[in-house]
């Protein structure tokens, strides 16, 4: 038997993730994992295999969402298993609905900054921007709109669909 896990593998049979999530996942979070998949597919944001251990939902046509598997995808953490990344491109349009959830928080304890010394993006120290209200400085200006919640729990995959929902509205609209 293959191990559908390997880069290699992944690239020839490019696997739904419900095949690949009990790999890496067990009880609650691969609970939690397959009905957040499954509610992607219900909203028809098809999450398709992009990289190995990267299933990417797309609408459209561009991301709007990463589903990544195994603690390569982030920085600095020992004890990831899972990984949702948004894409909130266009969260300036919604700020008023996340800022009445208090959902700030959230997204400033998950924004992305310049970690490298000699980072591939030429951004180091990176930039200061204005998320939500609040300043940021040495933000990765390529992401820097671009959150990861690593192994959300049922209640951050709530908030993570509502941020969905929000995006795709202001995508709709443009």
């Amino acid at each position: 038997m293959s191990d559908i896990t390997t880069s290699k593998i992944q690239r020839t049979t490019k696997p739904k993730i419900e095949e690949v999530l009990p790999y890496y996942l067990d009880g609650e979070m691969l609970n939690s994992a397959l009905e957040f998949v499954a509610y992607l597919r219900t909203e028809k944001m098809n999450p398709g295999w992009s990289v190995h251990n990267a299933w990417r939902a797309n609408s459209k046509g561009k991301p709007l969402c990463y589903v990544r598997l195994g603690k390569d995808w982030v920085r600095d953490t020992e004890n990831v298993k899972w990984v949702i990344f948004l894409y909130l491109d266009h969260m300036d349009e919604y700020a008023d609905k996340i800022l009445d959830e208090n959902w700030q928080y959230t997204i400033w304890d998950d924004l992305h900054y310049c970690r490298k010394p000699n980072c591939p993006y030429g951004c180091n120290p990176g930039m200061t921007a204005t998320i939500l209200g609040k300043e940021f400085s040495g933000l990765c200006p390529t992401i820097y709109k671009r959150v990861s919640f690593m192994n959300p729990d049922v209640a951050t995959i709530e908030v993570i669909k509502k941020l969905l929902q929000f995006e795709r509205q202001a995508r709709a609209t443009k």
